[in-house]
């Protein structure tokens, strides 16, 4: 009898966990949670809402000239919308926080570096079901912060249309 029971508890659990291992999609609302920027000062996503955002998401330091692509485009086709980042990424752990937020900070222009969050344990990646890649993920979110359209691409790829279609809608 014991075993049926965990065996029924391990099912309820993966299947939780596979129901919840997903990004998020349309029309759900983007997580809210709180991170720090790459200054270290504490933001939270709930200040998102009220205008058009697009939040670009990489858990993997490869995919940043991709990231840097996705905004480069987004300011040429909705100047308007905002742009937010997430860098979400594992380094060693003789790697501190401060030496990664600077090392960010040279890479980020001044003026962008409080709408990027950054941490180094991978926990934004988890708050959002996404994996560990090397291309960045793309959420297109409304005025609400409703997710509108999510991409898992680089700016140029096919799967980007829905999010590039969001951009070009908000001009």
């Amino acid at each position: 009898m014991h075993a049926a029971i965990r065996w029924g508890t391990l099912a309820v659990a993966l299947a939780a966990t596979t129901a919840a291992a997903a990004a998020p999609k349309p029309p759900e609302p983007f997580p809210l949670f709180i991170a720090r920027d790459v200054t270290g000062q504490r933001q939270s996503t709930a200040t998102w809402r009220g205008a058009p955002t697009l939040v670009v998401a990489i858990t993997d330091r490869r995919a940043s000239d991709a990231m840097r692509a996705w905004f480069q485009d987004a300011e040429k086709r909705a100047p308007a919308v905002r742009l937010k980042g997430l860098i979400s990424i594992r380094v060693p752990f003789f790697i501190s926080d401060s030496y990664a937020r600077a090392r960010a900070r040279e890479s980020i222009p001044m003026k962008h570096w409080h709408d990027n969050l950054l941490d180094v344990h991978l926990g934004i990646a988890k708050v959002l079901s996404v994996s560990e890649s090397d291309v960045p993920w793309a959420f297109a979110l409304d005025a609400q912060g409703r997710v509108v359209a999510v991409a898992h691409a680089t700016v140029d790829a096919p799967e980007a249309r829905a999010v590039l279609r969001f951009l070009d809608a908000s001009k």
